[in-house]
């Protein structure tokens, strides 16, 4: 019975984390409605919200911690930035790789790497995804600086 109730209680933190993410000490859960967001956020952050239901979150300092969008007033999507570096210092991009993949490591028996190209006016733009679950993965772009985001969506049914 005791291994029972371990086994749920596993199951349900396990299934909060692939629905959880924490911008910078505040939690933010997919299904959040949008008040429950910004009640976390507008005491830490500058939050701006645009036409599209989505909020774009930046430090006192302006730099940015991340983007929630929303689809009928519930968090659909959360994404975390890891930082932007406009000098590619490798040792530094390494060690923040290392230490996100480190939070999931018990996940990463076989990774999904998927290289991506994506077309603008300005040229083409090259990352490669990292699937860490069915709904979270990094998005490395490296051109001119370095972008890590860690993403976490609804999954598409």
């Amino acid at each position: 019975m005791k291994t029972l109730f371990l086994m749920i209680i596993l199951t349900f933190t396990l299934s909060a984390q692939d629905r959880t993410m924490n911008l910078r000490g505040f939690d933010v859960e997919l299904g959040m409605d949008m008040m429950q967001v910004w009640d976390k956020l507008k005491s830490g952050f500058n939050v701006i919200e645009d036409e599209d239901s989505t909020f774009y979150i930046s430090d006192k300092n302006d730099e940015p911690v991340g983007t929630i969008s929303f689809k009928n007033e519930v968090a659909a999507k959360i994404i975390k930035d890891w930082g932007t570096r406009t000098k590619s210092n490798v040792g530094q991009v390494f060690k923040t790789l290392w230490n996100i993949l480190k939070q999931y490591e018990k996940d990463l028996d076989a990774v999904e790497l998927i290289p991506l190209e994506t077309f603008t006016s300005k040229g083409s733009k090259f990352s490669i995804i990292i699937y860490l679950t069915e709904n979270r993965y990094l998005e490395i772009t490296i051109q001119h600086t370095v972008t890590i985001l860690e993403v976490l969506e609804e999954p598409v049914n």
